[in-house]
């Protein structure tokens, strides 16, 4: 292993070494001698108008664009907004040059080139929005577009298939600004394919209401958007992928998308037990032969949930799960003034089996808590899913918005479990238990909004309504033998129970809303918005009555039935100012709310009236530095209303183990969060960066109050503590070079987490701080159509210290260190790839493997016209895949190991047609 970072090491030292030997030099001014700056420059070959490099201007108008020896003809071009391009043609490029003063006139005089095409710029800044050219990003022949996201700067695809851009995450991927089949993108990703795009664009993403309205956007997550060539949208697209492999794993893929304009239909079906998620991830290389897999284990990674950080390390989906899906999507434009953004019609069938075995160590004042656990089961799931949207037009000012969902769900699981729990290897209660579980729920969304302009610019008027009714059963069947031993003598709670739930929930909001301009750059809103939410919990336990041989002894205790309705008035004013190089927005509001319950328990009534005045308030800032350069700082405070169960003072005892008690004297808990973000992208330097980091404080936070009596068996209720807060900071940086056909980019990147806690732990109070380390480091060098490399290496560290337990701290370290290989041969047409991993861990529990080496291969070969790939692959040579993580709170720590897929082979064959503007395509 030290050989191999220490090769690693010093070829990546050679190569970075390396930089370009040449420079062309000149400075860019427009008609009146202004220097023009961030003005694009980059040189094109004139074969095939690929980009050797590109750069941009300073503040001087002056650039220096750094190149190697260009031995064929090429072309330097030269675009900058509203004036017109340059171009200038060179036999060859062995010489640094410089070019002068440049003067671009206004757009009309064009400058063309007949042997050139011309392209636009590469990147484009404008605002909160980044948007890349594709052709500009050259990517491998057939690569899908998930492949054009992996080499634009500073975007991050995790094993789990989360997507963040600088830092930021992204929970919208549309295609020509519309879903494609969902808004999280992962079927667009994973199957459209690259060569249909003319450009990406990175914004900050809109609720509907912002994007009809044209108000800022208030959210901190990143919307992404594929546009279509229009060359390429008129046309047909066809994928079909079948594999049949080792212990009768399977795969099974087609995909059918139609374009024209503003229509787009697409099908889609897909079958496979490697538990590939919904439809066809193609674990190893695409239809094509080309693309990387999303096999690699997971690594470590921290998050903070509530007032619990967790340190998790393992891999991959747990369990083995069996899934098939078909679906079918539909956009178009309905007419002058109808636009359907999606029809979408899915079903999916799932079976997931699952086993796992967990060491839990809960840590008490005086003494820790051993519980060891086994289960396994299964998992049988399906669900059918209704989902349109639409925007009409009823005049130039007016818009009416319309989104209706209908989900419908069955599942039938089962499980089979034992525990134990120990103090100091003495035994206190043990449990062995048998459960199953047949649900079915159907849920309906519909969501109308109405916006209208007038004549003065700024100002209009908006209304929304968005409801929701649910309703879902449960049959819980539960057999268990509970035995607890304490100083006195073996006391047992068996139970052999049927437990029959019901549960309807509906809600209905409505808001309208008032905005007026005040300038021209700011405007102020008012915005009243009314709620009104209930909810219905019928829980009917019966027992094995034998006289019977049924389920027909009625069980008091553990019946209990709630109606719950809320009632909330919110008035809400907004300030907004909108400069060219800053954003402000503030928000003040009130929620005025009226909660009662109506619940009865083991044939006790409770009621349950509470009312709450509760402010909240929203600032965020948004500042452009400069080209690339974005500064935001966000805060907001709101208060968190305990619910129904916390105030509820009525016993729970439904788990043999834990009993749940409810606290009427509980106070709202008041959240304050703070957070800044700075990015900067440099196109001179070809380069990027980002950082950030928030600040969350929570006063009257609501706990759990435990006790544990001399049995091991847990009683919970609830309480307020004040001052738990945490920290969270992160960055990244990522260099690309770029010499002849070699591109070499270096991306480091950091985060970490601060937390402290203070609560009560069997009726006694303690406080712990925890800090979690997450380094890493990316390295990507390609041999264009030749080779890619892709060392990683990643560290995660957690640590936790306490006061007023037994123990004083709690640590852990996991180290992975991951080489991914692909092979081009017979131009492009046989791909050869391999993924590597070595994962170690510290201080796991002993019955857990500390580390494990974890190995992918897969050679594919294209052939008539690439139209088809054979495709054999091995998924954990080693047959050492598995999932083992740890996770630290506040009050105790766990190792578990889950069921996960391993080893196996598979052979595929994969057929795609493309056909666009009546040509067929490679």
């Amino acid at each position: 292993m030290k050989k191999t970072l220490l090769l690693l090491t010093l070829m990546f030292t050679v190569i970075i070494l390396h930089a370009q030997k040449l420079h062309i030099d000149g400075k860019i001014s427009d008609s009146e001698k202004k220097a023009i700056e961030n003005a694009t420059v980059y040189l094109l070959k004139q074969k095939d108008s690929s980009i050797v490099n590109y750069t941009a201007t300073n503040k001087e108008g002056k650039f220096s664009l750094k190149i190697d020896e260009v031995k064929e003809p090429s072309v330097l071009k030269i675009d900058a907004d509203k004036l017109s391009s340059y171009s200038k043609k060179f036999d060859r490029i062995d010489q640094s040059l410089s070019l002068g003063d440049i003067q671009l006139e206004k757009q009309g005089l064009v400058n063309a080139i007949d042997e050139v095409k011309i392209t636009v710029s590469p990147v484009k800044i404008k605002k909160d929005t980044i948007e890349f050219n594709a052709a500009a990003i050259k990517v491998r022949p057939d690569s899908k577009i998930e492949e054009l996201l992996k080499q634009i700067p500073g975007v991050e695809i995790s094993n789990e298939g989360k997507i963040t851009v600088n830092g930021k995450d992204v929970d919208q991927i549309m295609i020509n600004g519309k879903p494609f089949f969902d808004k999280d993108g992962k079927i667009a990703l994973q199957n459209l394919p690259a060569d249909i795009i003319k450009n990406i664009q990175f914004t900050t993403t809109k609720t509907k209401e912002e994007e009809l309205s044209g108000k800022t956007a208030k959210s901190q997550n990143t919307t992404i958007n594929f546009n279509i060539d229009e060359k390429k949208n008129k046309g047909l697209l066809t994928r079909l992928t079948v594999g049949y492999g080792s212990d009768k794993r399977y795969e099974a893929s087609g995909l059918a998308s139609y374009f024209k304009g503003d229509t787009k239909i697409s099908l889609l079906a897909s079958s496979n037990n490697i538990n590939s998620q919904g439809f066809s991830r193609d674990e190893v290389f695409d239809s094509m032969g080309n693309g990387r897999n999303a096999w690699m284990m997971q690594g470590g990674s921290f998050s903070t949930v509530g007032n619990m950080t967790y340190f998790t390390q393992g891999g991959g989906t747990k369990g083995i799960q069996r899934s098939t899906t078909i679906g079918l999507n539909y956009s178009d434009k309905l007419g002058k003034d109808a636009d359907l953004d999606s029809f979408s019609l899915m079903h999916s069938d799932s079976n997931m089996e699952t086993r796992s075995k967990v060491s839990r160590s809960t840590l008490l004042p005086t003494y820790t808590l051993q519980t060891n656990s086994e289960s396994n089961g299964e998992n049988e799931s399906k669900q059918y899913s209704f989902d349109t949207s639409a925007k009409i037009k009823l005049d130039s000012m007016t818009s009416i918005y319309l989104s209706p969902r209908f989900t419908k769900n069955s599942s039938f699981n089962f499980n089979n479990s034992r525990s134990s729990t120990l103090n100091n290897g003495k035994l206190l209660n043990e449990s062995n238990a048998y459960s199953s579980n047949d649900s079915e729920s159907n849920s309906f969304n519909p969501y109308l909004y109405f916006s209208r302009k007038f004549r003065k610019k700024g100002r209009s008027i908006s209304a929304n309504i968005n409801s929701s009714i649910s309703e879902s059963k449960r049959d819980n069947l539960n057999q268990s033998q509970n035995t607890f031993y304490q100083s006195g003598g073996t006391t047992a709670d068996n139970r052999d129970q049927l437990a029959r739930n019901k549960n309807q929930n509906s809600s209905f909001n409505f808001t309208a809303g008032y905005t007026e301009p005040v300038s021209d750059s700011s405007s102020v809103s008012f915005e009243i918005k009314y709620e009104t939410r209930s909810a219905r919990d019928l829980r009917n336990v019966n027992d094995f009555d034998n006289a019977t041989g049924d389920y027909t002894k009625f069980n008091q205790l553990l019946s209990n039935n709630m109606k719950q309705r809320i009632n909330q008035i919110s008035p809400e004013f907004t300030y907004q100012l909108n400069k060219k190089k800053l954003n402000f927005w503030a928000s003040m509001n009130l929620d005025i709310s009226d909660m009662k319950v109506n619940s009865v328990y083991n044939g006790q009534q409770y009621d349950l009236q509470k009312n709450f005045v509760l402010p909240q308030y929203n600032v965020n800032l948004y500042y452009q530095l400069g080209e690339g350069k974005v500064l935001s700082v966000y805060n907001y405070s709101n208060f968190n209303i305990p619910t129904a169960e916390q105030l509820t003072p009525y016993k729970d005892e439904s788990n043999p183990l834990i009993t749940y008690q409810g606290n009427p004297d509980l106070k709202n808990t008041w959240i304050n969060n703070l957070y800044l973000y700075f990015n900067n992208y440099n196109k001179v330097k070809d380069l990027s960066y980002y950082f950030n980091i928030g600040f969350t404080y929570r006063n009257n936070d609501i706990i759990n109050f435990s006790t544990y009596d001399n049995a091991g068996k847990q009683v919970i209720t609830y309480s307020n503590v004040s001052g738990n807060k945490n920290i969270n900071a992160g960055g990244g940086f990522s260099k690309t070079l770029k010499w002849k056909n070699n591109k070499l980019t270096i991306n480091p990147r950091f985060s970490m987490v601060y937390a402290y806690n203070n609560g009560f732990i069997d009726g006694q109070a303690f406080t712990s701080n925890s800090y979690s380390l997450n380094p890493g480091l990316n390295l990507t060098y390609e041999i264009k159509d030749k080779m890619t490399i892709k060392p990683s290496y990643r560290l995660g560290y957690s640590f936790s210290n306490y006061t007023n337990y037994n123990v004083t701290n709690v640590n852990t370290a996991n180290q992975a260190l991951k080489l991914e290989l692909t092979n081009y041969m017979l131009q492009g047409r046989l791909v050869f790839g391999n993924d590597f991993e070595y994962n170690t861990n510290s201080n796991i529990a002993p019955g857990f493997k500390k580390d494990f080496y974890f190995w992918n291969t897969s050679l594919g070969y294209s052939f008539y016209k690439k139209q088809f790939t054979a495709k054999v692959k091995i998924y954990d040579v080693l047959n050492q895949n598995q999932s083992v993580r740890r996770t630290i709170t506040d009050s105790y720590f766990e190792d578990r190991e889950d069921l996960i897929l391993k080893r196996y082979i598979m052979f595929s064959v994969s057929m795609k047609l493309n056909k666009f503007a009546g040509k067929k395509t490679q």
